[in-house]
């Protein structure tokens, strides 16, 4: 029997799973991601301690199978996206993971705005932010003597598979679904732009090959691989970055599928055949694993984490369950009440300054309205983010949504959702989306899958389907542009 491990390096922890040759899952381990501060303002991971985590999450699921590292026939990681570590010939880090969470590069966000704002949206399909180019100025203008001995700059995915694979610097490597936080790539040529690149003087020395996830990169050296506790020579994918990895765990492998991540991050992606970018910055666009597919998307940074907020300063004596069964009656639009979700910035379009707000309360309104309208908060803009990508695609594109991630267990916010987008707003059959989506390219590595977008068709399914209320959609439709004009006060 073959087993596969597919393995998520993420901001808020380690996660690893065993697969058989069915994509059931048969064990899994997990491990930390420790954040750490450091006195001028740095947010990092500790590069030793990543790696440790990492092969200590796979061991644990190996052994919670009871069957032996020689059943794995391939491996592969996901990881966290926008941040860089920089490495030196023999692969050691020579910094620590430059998280995406460190806001130190503002400076150089600045400056690439101003010198290429519109170029790097074109050419990368992403506006700079936080990520790997603005990062990479930080690097060469404040710590000079670091860079010039810095080989090549890659992300934590990459950074693990290279240590478990022995492999130096001239094998260093990128999957396709990072090059949109790259600040430097064609992302449709696949390939490092040289215009780019030119205006702020970085050598393409310092950066990787660019890859498909489904290359083998290497295969398990022996003393990394008894860490892991796989067998020696196993093959390791490229894997891709961990939003990417997420989007095929869902089944989201071909045109007109657009999901919902209700997790910390509230997410929404459609997925199209077209490379479309967005000028306004209110979207960007971003690889699929499937070659020739894109992801339009954008995110509410920290979405998921409003309605923490809302229970734990204004509902600690009740539950999610309980709140969400007293909003069940209140009527589309909570009675004129609109929640702005952006409380601590908005990333899309980039407002570092915007707050949360709620406008329209009267003493009529409950604490189960003002739960109701952060629900509703995060799907108008959703809306907004699907209008402006049917726009962009010039036409309206026949979709479904699917959701995943804790939020998609609220049968009200789903319900709400759907009658915001007026779509229908589906289920699906596993929760495991980060990991399958890793495991099933590591199978693809190694030729037991011949075709992604067929065996998810096979493995992900619908389990249950909410078709949009024709009345609701029409009342919904007035609070979006209510919506809009606040949002547009908020900024």
């Amino acid at each position: 029997m073959n087993m596969f491990i597919g393995v998520d390096i993420g901001t808020t922890g380690v996660r690893a799973g065993v697969y058989g040759e069915d994509f059931s899952l048969l064990g899994t381990g997990e491990g930390k991601s420790i954040i750490r501060r450091g006195p001028k303002g740095e947010i990092y991971q500790d590069t030793d301690e990543m790696y440790a985590e990492t092969a200590a999450a796979v061991k644990t699921a190996l052994e919670s199978t009871g069957v032996r590292g020689s059943a794995v026939s391939a491996l592969s990681f996901a990881g966290q996206m926008a941040g860089i570590i920089g490495i030196d010939n023999n692969w050691n880090a020579l910094t620590p993971y430059d998280s995406w969470l460190d806001t130190r590069c503002s400076g150089q966000v600045s400056e690439i705005k101003k010198k290429a704002y519109d170029l790097v949206i074109k050419r990368t399909g992403n506006i700079p932010s936080y990520n790997h180019g603005p990062k990479i100025l930080w690097w060469k203008q404040m710590e000079p003597e670091l860079f010039e001995r810095i080989a090549r700059f890659i992300q934590p995915g990459a950074y693990v598979a290279g240590r478990l694979c022995g492999l130096n610097a001239s094998e260093a490597f990128i999957d396709w679904t990072y090059l949109h936080f790259s600040g430097f790539a064609g992302n449709q040529g696949l390939g490092w732009d040289e215009e780019l690149l030119g205006m702020f003087d970085v050598a393409p020395e310092k950066l990787p090959q660019i890859v498909s996830p489904l290359h083998v990169v290497g295969k398990a050296q022996k003393d990394e691989a008894a860490l892991f506790g796989v067998l020696e020579g196993t093959p390791v994918a490229a894997g891709c970055g961990d939003t990417a990895s997420c989007f095929l765990g869902t089944g989201a492998v071909k045109k007109g599928i657009a999901v919902d991540v209700a997790g910390t991050a509230s997410v929404f992606a459609l997925t199209t055949d077209s490379f479309i970018t967005d000028r306004s910055g209110l979207v960007y666009c971003s690889r699929s694993v499937i070659k020739d597919l894109w992801y339009s998307m954008s995110y509410i940074n920290g979405g998921g984490l409003n309605l923490e907020w809302f229970k734990d300063t204004f509902a600690q004596d009740t539950t999610f369950e309980e709140m969400n069964s007293a909003i069940e009656d209140i009527s589309p639009g909570s009675d004129g009440l609109i929640f702005i979700p952006h409380l601590e910035g908005r990333g899309y379009p980039y407002e570092p300054d915007m707050r949360g707000h709620w406008k329209g309360f009267t003493r009529n309104h409950t604490r189960a309205h003002f739960y109701r309208s952060i629900l509703e908060g995060i799907a108008y803009e959703y809306s907004l983010y699907k209008e402006k990508i049917l726009g962009m695609l010039g036409g309206e594109l026949s979709y479904s949504v699917r959701g995943v991630g804790g939020g998609a267990k609220s049968g009200i916010w789903n319900r709400i959702k759907a009658d915001i987008l007026g779509c229908s707003y589906c289920t699906i059959n596993r929760e495991d989306i980060g990991i399958l989506g890793q495991a099933m390219i590591a199978a693809a590595a190694v030729g037991h899958v011949d075709d992604l977008s067929a065996a998810a068709g096979k493995i992900i399914r619908k389990v249950d389907e909410i078709r949009p209320n024709a009345d609701n959609v029409r009342d919904y439709a007035v609070y979006i542009e209510k919506y809009k004009k606040l949002l547009a006060e908020a900024g």
